[in-house]
């Protein structure tokens, strides 16, 4: 494999790795007060902070939609 095709594969694997994650709550319609009520929030997949500011964010805003929420701390 050529030198310059190996380069450009790592820079793209880079950019796959640096990208910012994508919205973990799948369900559009889901409640912050919904979300959690249903303990969801404990299997976050973000880190303890992003999870904690999603966690009170939603608990400031019950019926706010819990996607919102999250693409709201989390900036995605």
């Amino acid at each position: 494999m050529p030198r310059l095709s190996r380069a450009l594969l790592a820079a793209f694997a880079g950019l796959l790795i640096a990208a910012p994650a994508a919205a973990r709550i799948t369900d559009p319609e889901l409640s912050c007060a919904d979300w959690l009520k249903s303990g969801a929030h404990r299997k976050s997949e973000h880190s303890a902070a992003v999870a904690e500011r999603i966690r009170a964010f939603c608990a400031a805003n019950p019926k706010m939609k819990a996607i919102d929420a999250e693409t709201t701390m989390t900036g995605d």
